[in-house]
C-alpha cells in the first residue's frame, strides 16, 4: 500500500458525485484500502442517512478529476434548481463549486466555470430571476469566494441590461468570477487582517493582480477568452487616469472588461456587509460618495458607471 502522504480526504460535499474517481478507507498502520471503485457511485440513499466511512480518500494524484466531476454534478444541480426556480439551493451550490475549485485554482479546474456560467446565462435563469435573486443577496457577507460570485452576478446583470451577445455575457460573467484568482496565492492572515498593512504587505496584496494574470493565461480557454480572463485579473485594479495597479495603465490601454470589472469590484467591496476593516456603505451612498466622486475625477469611466447605476435599478427585484 501506499503512505498516506499519496492521499487526501475526500470533502463529505462531493461523495456523490465520485464515479470515476476511487475512494479509500484508512485501514491498520495507515494503508488505505479501496472502498469504492471506479465507474460506480455511492448510493444517494446511503449519502442521505449517512450509512458510510466518517473519513473517505482519495489519491492526491485523482484531485483535480475529482474537482472535475464535482463541477459537473454541482453544475447539473444548478441547472435543475434553475429550472425548479429554487433560487437559495442555486446559490448554495454556486457557493459549493467555487469553493471546491478555487482550493486548486489552475488550469484543469478553472475550465469548469465556463459551463456554469452559461447556465446561469440560460433562457431558464432569465425566467426565474435568478441573476436578480443573487444580485439582491450580493451584499450581506462576504469572503473571497461569496465576492467572487456576487461580482459575477452583477456583471451578468450588467452585460443583460447592455444587450450583450451570449458570448460576451458569458465572457464578462467568469471576468467577474475570476477577477480575483490571484488571492488564492495571497496569505489568508493579510487578506483578513483587522489593521492598516503596511507598505510591505500592501504590496503583496497588490501581487493578487499579477498572480491572477499568470493562474488565467494557462488555462485551456480559448485564446480570445484567456486574453480577456488573464487581463482583467490583471487590470481591475487600474483606473482611467493611470493612477491605478500594477501598471499604471490609462484607459485607452485597458482590456475591453477591465473598465467594467474595476467599478463592480469596487461597488461590491464598499456594500459588503463583513469586511473585517470597515462596516459596508449603503450602495447610494457607495455610488455617490465615493465611486461617483472617483467618475468625477476622471479614475472610473463615466458611461459606464451610468449603465452601471440603470442595471441596478433594473435587477431591483
Amino acid at each position: 500500500m501506499t503512505k498516506n502522504t499519496h492521499y487526501i480526504q475526500a470533502r463529505k460535499s462531493q461523495l456523490n458525485f465520485y464515479r470515476e474517481v476511487p475512494l479509500y478507507v484508512k485501514g491498520e498502520k495507515d494503508k488505505f484500502i479501496l472502498y469504492k471503485k471506479r465507474g460506480i457511485t455511492i448510493d444517494e440513499m446511503r449519502i442521505r442517512e449517512k450509512i458510510y466511512p466518517s473519513a473517505l480518500y482519495i489519491k492526491a494524484s485523482d484531485k483535480i478529476k475529482g474537482i472535475q466531476e464535482a463541477q459537473r454534478g454541482f453544475n447539473k444541480k444548478i441547472e435543475n434548481d434553475i429550472k425548479l426556480g429554487h433560487h437559495e439551493k442555486v446559490r448554495e451550490s454556486l457557493v459549493s463549486i467555487v469553493r471546491e475549485t478555487l482550493e486548486e485554482p489552475r488550469s484543469g479546474s478553472l475550465e469548469g466555470f465556463y459551463d456554469t456560467v452559461n447556465i446561469l446565462v440560460s433562457d431558464y435563469s432569465k425566467e426565474n430571476d435568478i441573476i436578480k435573486y443573487l444580485i439582491d443577496i450580493s451584499h450581506k457577507d462576504y469572503s473571497t469566494i461569496l465576492h467572487s460570485i456576487s461580482v459575477m452576478a452583477l456583471a451578468l446583470g450588467f452585460a443583460f441590461y447592455i444587450n450583450l451577445s451570449k458570448d460576451e455575457t458569458k465572457l464578462l460573467g467568469l471576468c467577474g468570477l475570476l477577477h480575483d484568482i490571484g488571492k488564492t496565492k495571497i496569505n489568508p492572515k493579510l487578506l483578513n487582517a483587522q489593521r492598516k498593512l503596511d507598505d510591505e504587505e500592501f504590496e503583496e496584496i497588490k501581487s493578487h493582480t499579477y498572480k491572477g494574470y499568470n493562474i488565467l493565461k494557462e488555462c485551456k480557454f480559448n485564446s480570445e477568452y484567456i486574453k480577456h480572463l488573464s487581463l482583467t485579473a490583471l487590470e481591475h485594479h487600474e483606473k482611467s487616469d493611470g493612477t491605478g495597479y500594477p501598471l499604471k495603465k490609462t484607459e485607452g490601454q485597458l482590456a475591453k472588461f477591465s473598465p467594467i470589472i474595476a467599478i463592480i469590484d469596487c461597488y461590491e467591496a464598499l456594500t459588503n456587509d463583513d469586511r473585517p476593516y470597515r462596516c459596508a456603505m449603503r450602495p447610494f451612498d457607495a455610488l455617490n460618495e465615493i465611486i461617483g466622486t472617483e467618475v468625477r475625477r476622471g479614475k472610473y469611466n463615466k458611461e459606464i458607471f451610468t449603465l452601471f447605476i440603470q442595471s441596478l435599478a433594473a435587477n431591483v427585484k
